[in-house]
This record gives structure tokens, C-alpha cells and sequence, in this order.
């Protein structure tokens, strides 16, 4: 998603500059790359406690719990910073961000 979003919001300008310039649009790629750093980890940290045949059920939870909770979030505000573009299927954003609303639903309630 970050790979695919921020050369879009450095490109697109608005008001005589890339919108990349504005402080919400910036908060929005950090806050992504921060939850995507954060997935990255908690699913590395249970596969590494698996290979070593330690117990990895609190990091398979967690990978779970933040993928479905993060990864809704992440697929948003990558549609809303895409603007209008982000709901064409132009762009594949809106298939990543439908395919991430689905997995929601398929995975069932988070909470468990």
C-alpha cells in the first residue's frame, strides 16, 4: 500500500503543491508505515518463536487481532489518500482495500 501511495501524493498537487506537503497527508503515510512496521514485526517475532519450537500462540493472536484491526485502517486511509482515485478501479487500491474489508469478515470477530 505505502509503495503504491506515497509516489501518488508526491505527484498529485493541489493548491500549487504536491499534496505530500500537507501535515494530515503526511501524518497518514507515517501512521501506515508505523502499523505496517508494527505487523511486520509481531508476525516475524512468531515465526522465529515457531522455528525455534517455542510456544508462538500469543504472537499468532496478536498477528491476528492487528492484522484484521491495522490492516482495515491501513486500506482506508490508503482510499482516502488517494481521493476520488481511490474508489476507480483504475488504481489497485480499492481492490487491496476491498480484499482487506473481506478478510475482516472472513476471519469472524476479532475479539477472540
Amino acid at each position: 500500500m505505502l509503495d503504491y501511495v506515497v509516489p501518488y501524493v508526491k505527484e498529485r498537487e493541489a493548491f500549487g503543491e504536491p499534496i505530500a506537503h500537507r501535515q494530515a497527508v503526511a501524518f497518514m503515510c507515517a501512521n501506515i508505515a508505523i502499523e505496517l512496521d508494527g505487523l511486520r514485526l509481531i508476525t516475524w517475532r512468531g515465526a522465529a518463536r515457531a522455528e525455534q519450537g517455542l510456544p508462538f500462540i500469543r504472537e499468532a493472536a496478536l498477528a491476528k487481532r492487528l492484522g484484521a484491526d491495522k490492516g482495515m485502517q491501513i486500506g482506508l486511509d490508503g482510499v482516502q489518500l488517494l481521493g476520488g482515485h481511490g474508489y476507480t478501479k483504475e488504481h489497485p487500491v480499492e481492490r487491496w482495500y476491498r480484499d482487506l474489508r473481506a478478510i475482516g469478515v472472513a476471519e469472524g470477530v476479532v475479539v477472540i
